[in-house]
């Protein structure tokens, strides 16, 4: 494995988008990953291999911009060329930007430039129903993707899987039976994030659809599988692999069912399928 040491990850300076990242923002990421390691994705597709973590995140003033500061971190990767694999580095962060006055059953997550557009936003925000945000980040093609998160968080175990069906995978499909379309007309694809309680803490499951064919990938059945799926895997985790605090799945049209493609560990370790539905899985 490769090092890069004192990588700048991103920084307070404007940016080819017109927007800078808050030192906030900077200082968080370096919270959430502190003692341990920060998985790499290539153009923030979680679809693709990881290429590599990052580790020793720090925030420090930024040597060409005074007054402003820098994320920097140490760099591992695989393979000849990260330039190839990544292009660049970048982080992306979620915020609301409209919050209804009720509690809503999902946030929904746009990137640039669409979170600007007010038509947009209208058409999505539902008071207790949607809320809308800005998923920002900085990749080559920033457009291409949105993402909604559930709000509601379950205690994931045997007793769980008829409300889910019953009371939460109805609302998801509300939600791409009656608003997916707005997203569809501005050529914007969509990832689901629901979060989950399992053994007392929160684990975030991702569910990335068969483009094209969202309606059915978010279908009652569908969401509930994959849920049923998530469940029976992190009882199955071996002893010795730490606990997960992200699984991501993608739905397979042919099988017409969800298959889990990575684990990412609490101590930032992954557990990753060769390719979706590939149960042989190799911790690195």
């Amino acid at each position: 494995m490769k090092t890069i040491k004192n990588q700048v990850l991103a920084g307070t300076r404007l940016d080819s988008q017109g927007e800078r990242n808050p030192k906030e923002v900077l200082e968080s990421f370096c919270a959430m990953y502190a003692g341990k390691r920060m998985s790499m994705n290539q153009q923030h597709d979680l679809t693709l291999k990881s290429p590599g973590y990052i580790e020793n995140l720090r925030v420090i003033p930024d040597k060409e911009g005074p007054g402003d500061w820098s994320l920097v971190g140490d760099v591992f990767y695989d393979g000849d060329s990260l330039q190839a694999a990544m292009g660049g580095f970048s982080i992306s962060f979620l915020e609301v930007i409209r919050r209804g006055e009720s509690q809503d059953l999902f946030h929904v997550y746009l990137p640039y430039p669409h979170y600007k557009d007010s038509v947009l936003v209208d058409e999505l925000f539902e008071d207790g129903f949607v809320s809308v945000g800005r998923w920002a980040k900085k990749a080559a093609d920033p457009a291409t993707v949105a993402l909604i998160g559930g709000v509601i968080v379950f205690i994931i175990k045997p007793v769980w899987e008829d409300l889910y069906k019953t009371q939460i995978a109805p609302h998801i499909y509300r939600f791409f039976s009656t608003k997916f379309d707005k997203l569809r007309e501005k050529k914007i694809d969509a990832q689901f994030v629901q979060h989950v309680q399992y053994n007392n803490y929160e684990i975030q499951v991702l569910l990335i659809p068969a483009l094209g064919s969202e309606e059915k990938s978010f279908g009652i059945d569908a969401t509930s599988q994959a849920m049923a799926l998530v469940h029976q895997r992190l009882t199955t985790l071996p002893a010795e692999a730490q606990m997960a605090s992200k699984v991501y799945l993608q739905f397979d049209e042919n099988a017409n069912a969800y298959s889990i493609y990575r684990i990412e560990h609490k101590d930032g370790t992954l557990t990753e399928s060769a390719q979706p539905g590939n149960q042989q899985d190799a911790t690195r």
